[in-house]
């Protein structure tokens, strides 16, 4: 593949000031597809958005064809990995770039920025945070975004070499844990701003405008949303949560057997046909 990276300068430019949409779906959901994501990633950037947070290397590397393609500009992807892990074992365990074998994938598929969980928590090939990312740095090129959930993670990851520091994991880890309808780590990005050089991201339990302003004001470089523009079902359920009870209740479907085969026969046949 051609050699995509762009400066780090070049690439803090290109999203100071910017909406990142994270496009992406769990496996066994209808949107979790590489087409799907691509349709994601276009309608948001054809909305204005200034940069995609995507998971999956198949993913990746396919939007990056096509955006590269479809666009003039410079389009920052952050990419990342996600483990494997069982809901009940993600607030203890890492599971976002877990390894720097990942973070090599990463930037093989052609993402200029890899994201990886900088919580402290014990990463897959024992590496500490700091030695992942001087390779990253010295192997690979890229930029590194740490996804922190606490004002003492964001320091060490600075400290580490972290070229970002996101919000990302507040409200995620077992220090941290919040119900899902508490909003962005908004606080813990003013505290992050006030104390680090580097670019702060809000990431996290965005789901108003009204936050994105706040947070530029606050002194954000950028401001990721993901599942507020990304995630149909999850957007429903909210809506679904507002129905006065018990005069509705919500219904209730069950998958077809072979589900996840019939969503990729839908998702390789084309729009309409």
């Amino acid at each position: 593949m051609e050699n995509h990276l762009k400066s780090k300068d070049a690439i803090f430019s290109a999203l100071r000031g910017k909406l990142v949409v994270s496009c992406q779906a769990s496996v066994g959901e209808p949107l979790c597809h590489k087409s799907h994501i691509l349709a994601l990633s276009l309608s948001a950037l054809n909305g204005g958005c200034g940069g995609l947070r995507l998971e999956g290397i198949e993913n990746i590397k396919y939007v990056r064809e096509q955006v590269d393609k479809l666009y003039e500009g410079f389009v920052p992807i952050v990419g990342l990995t996600k483990a494997d892990v069982p809901a009940q074992d993600r607030l203890s365990s890492a599971y976002i770039t877990a390894s720097f074998v990942e973070a090599q994938h990463l930037a093989e598929a052609g993402a200029d920025i890899i994201a990886l969980d900088a919580t402290g928590r014990t990463r897959s090939d024992n590496l500490s945070l700091a030695e992942t990312i001087a390779k990253i740095h010295a192997e690979l090129g890229c930029l590194v975004w740490a996804d922190c959930a606490t004002f003492s993670e964001g320091l060490n990851a600075a400290q580490a070499g972290a070229d970002i520091v996101s919000t990302t994991l507040f409200g995620y880890t077992a220090e941290t844990a919040l119900p899902k309808d508490v909003g962005p780590g908004l606080e813990l990005l003013k505290e992050l701003v006030s104390h680090l050089k580097v670019p702060v991201i809000l990431e996290g339990r965005v789901w108003r405008p009204e936050e994105l302003t706040e947070a530029f004001e606050l002194g954000a470089h950028a401001v990721v949303v993901g599942s507020a523009i990304t995630r149909p079902q999850l957007i429903t359920e909210r809506f679904v949560r507002a129905i006065p009870q018990p005069l509705a209740m919500p219904v209730q479907f069950r998958p077809v057997d072979n589900y996840v085969q019939h969503l990729d026969e839908i998702a390789s046949s084309r729009c309409g046909t």
